[in-house]
């Protein structure tokens, strides 16, 4: 199977349509709270923390439907390795452009209704319209919740039910990337912030995306540098 096709191309073309329909959705949400309540900060800050998510379980189905898919093809685990790597190190900018465009689509839209654009959260940027800081925070997101992903999903394809055994790693590289963007981590039956004692910055934001790509590949290597494949059940 030719990189990158399938293993870079899908979950791009995936990635886009559902960019597309959910900025559509938020759209109309802001557009319902102007005409019918108070629009008074950015619904699409709020929004990105969907998207987030929709990148672990990308790098999740690196490991748990696209590994199985090459290694039947013919690929070595090593060849595989190396394109899932590239596929992570591709996608995160690409991630990280949709939804700088989402802020600057949102920009014309505050602007025609006449409604300020106000974030409410600790970022990177301080104005919505700051296009390289924000494309650099969420590049360093995207990096960090994939390679978190990837990992955790090849845990449980080694391992099944021991895959949770990598769950306090995945949170790990999670909680590095946001912390050295001024993010909270939200998980659920946790009332109170989790982070690493970080001062965000353009620097200390791209050296943890960084970390974080480095430190989830070489834990997630191990795990499928001989792992069997396994048969599906119907």
């Amino acid at each position: 199977m030719r990189f990158p096709s399938r293993l870079l191309g899908a979950p791009l073309i995936y990635t886009a349509l559902m960019w597309a329909g959910f900025y559509v959705l938020v759209v109309l949400i802001t557009v319902g709270v102007a005409m019918f309540g108070t629009l008074r900060i950015s619904t699409w800050e709020a929004a990105t923390q969907i998207p987030r998510w929709l990148v672990l379980f990308i790098g999740v189905s690196l490991m748990r439907e696209f590994l199985p898919l090459y290694i039947a093809h013919g690929q070595t685990r090593r060849q595989f390795g190396a394109q899932a790597a590239v596929t992570v190190v591709l996608y995160a900018p690409a991630f990280s452009a949709l939804i700088t465009l989402g802020y600057l689509l949102e920009a014309l839209l505050y602007n025609l209704l006449d409604r300020p654009q106000t974030l409410m959260s600790t970022h990177l940027f301080s104005s919505p319209t700051q296009v390289p800081l924000i494309f650099t925070e969420h590049l360093v997101q995207g990096l960090a919740w994939m390679v978190a992903g990837a990992l955790m999903g090849a845990a449980f394809y080694r391992w099944q039910a021991g895959g949770l055994l990598s769950l306090p790693f995945g949170v790990a590289l999670v909680v590095l990337g946001e912390s050295a963007i001024g993010g909270n981590l939200r998980l659920p039956f946790f009332s109170s912030e989790l982070g690493f004692d970080l001062t965000p910055g353009v620097t200390t934001a791209l050296v943890a995306g960084l970390g974080c790509l480095l430190l989830g590949l070489a834990m997630t290597w191990p795990l499928i540098r001989d792992v069997p494949l396994r048969n599906r059940v119907s």
